[in-house]
């Protein structure tokens, strides 16, 4: 069933082998020059769409990876569960490319969902980035236009908070497009 875009909020997706929540984990290279805002993505065919990305949006994508921080640093309640503090979270560029990839194309075509058209789920995705994982999880949102407002609805529903708090990944990629006010967060965990 397709949802007007006002009423498209949040869905979090998890996988670490099994299937958990809405999410997905690979293996792709750090962000070692330590600019979390740039636009650095794997020069892959894939990722083409996810390079020369508006600087507004990359902004906002490296507000929320602070935000996430901050979050994972004093700990959080989910959903009545209390989650302790845990380590930050670094960018992963091949992330970074499958969540640009992913918000765009949901954009573009014009859907809210963790699987394409196509039947592409986030670990498919993460994989074509070139991220090798062993863990990795998902959150999507919509409707949103501040990363405070997108962190408050992902750290007010379970699943996302739990993806967001959770101590199995250490990395992340952020995508958001401004016009369609769409996100995603792609969390990972480095496997073989």
């Amino acid at each position: 069933m397709r949802l007007p875009r006002p009423l498209r909020t949040t869905c979090a997706l998890a996988l670490a082998s099994t299937l958990a929540a809405c999410g997905a984990g690979s293996v792709g290279g750090d962000d070692d020059d330590g600019d979390d805002d740039d636009d650095d993505v794997p020069a892959t065919a894939y990722c083409d769409p996810a390079a020369d990305w508006p600087a507004s949006a990359a902004a906002l994508e490296a507000e929320i990876v602070d935000l996430v921080n901050q979050h994972r640093a004093a700990g959080a309640t989910c959903g009545g569960a209390a989650m302790p503090p845990v380590a930050p979270l670094t960018v992963d560029p091949a992330l970074r490319c499958a969540a640009r990839v992913h918000t765009l194309d949901m954009a573009t075509r014009d859907y809210f969902d963790h699987t394409n058209p196509e039947g592409e789920a986030p670990w498919d995705r993460m994989t074509r980035a070139g991220y090798a994982w062993s863990n990795a999880g998902e959150n999507i949102a919509g409707g949103g236009a501040t990363a405070a407002g997108t962190m408050d609805q992902w750290m007010n529903s379970t699943g996302h908070c739990q993806n967001i708090m959770s101590d199995g990944y250490v990395h992340i990629g952020v995508g958001h497009v401004e016009s369609a006010l769409l996100w995603t967060q792609v969390f990972g965990a480095p496997g073989g």
